[in-house]
């Protein structure tokens, strides 16, 4: 397994599955869920920025650790597994994770609703796509492209949904 894939995996299942070093903190503050989406939000429009490594591991941590911000990750919604590959694939499939988080906590009672979940995170995957072709427009990631023009087209939503019948 390549360090890249290695990392991902990592921040992958810390996001899902939390840290039980972590069990004894209590639930998450208003400023910090104000920081979270902050940083969520700024991470989905200059995915490439300076600050953005370390604002991705803030983002891990922090829902590695608050016990009241559960995202559910899967990252079938996107598509099969062999097609999520392409250019910065590690910054777009952890940003589906911190859209999820950013929508959960704009949006607290839908926090149950897994589908509104799944597709405000996929739609700050797909801001982030566009951040990042804007400034490197020969990066690569087909089914990026093709998930835009679902978007597009207004079929993003029904993708979505066909993508979590494979989730658990």
């Amino acid at each position: 397994m390549s360090k890249k894939n290695f990392v991902l995996v990592l921040a992958l299942a810390l996001l899902c599955c939390g840290s039980s070093a972590y069990a004894q903190r209590g639930p998450s503050t208003p400023d910090e869920r104000k920081r979270a989406v902050e940083m969520a939000t700024f991470l989905e429009t200059n995915p490439l920025a300076k600050e953005a490594k370390d604002y991705r591991a803030k983002l891990l941590f922090f829902l590695a650790e608050v016990p009241d911000i559960t995202v559910t990750l899967c990252t079938s919604i996107l598509g099969e597994s062999k097609r999520v590959k392409g250019d910065y694939e590690a910054e777009l499939v952890t940003q589906l994770g911190y859209s999820q988080a950013k929508f959960i906590i704009e949006n607290p009672d839908k926090a149950q609703d897994l589908g509104a979940e799944y597709l405000a995170g996929v739609e700050g995957v797909l801001r982030t796509w566009q951040a990042i072709k804007a400034i490197k427009p020969k990066a690569k990631f087909p089914l990026m492209d093709e998930l835009l023009q679902k978007q597009q087209a207004g079929t993003l939503a029904e993708h979505v949904k066909a993508g979590a019948a494979g989730c658990k």
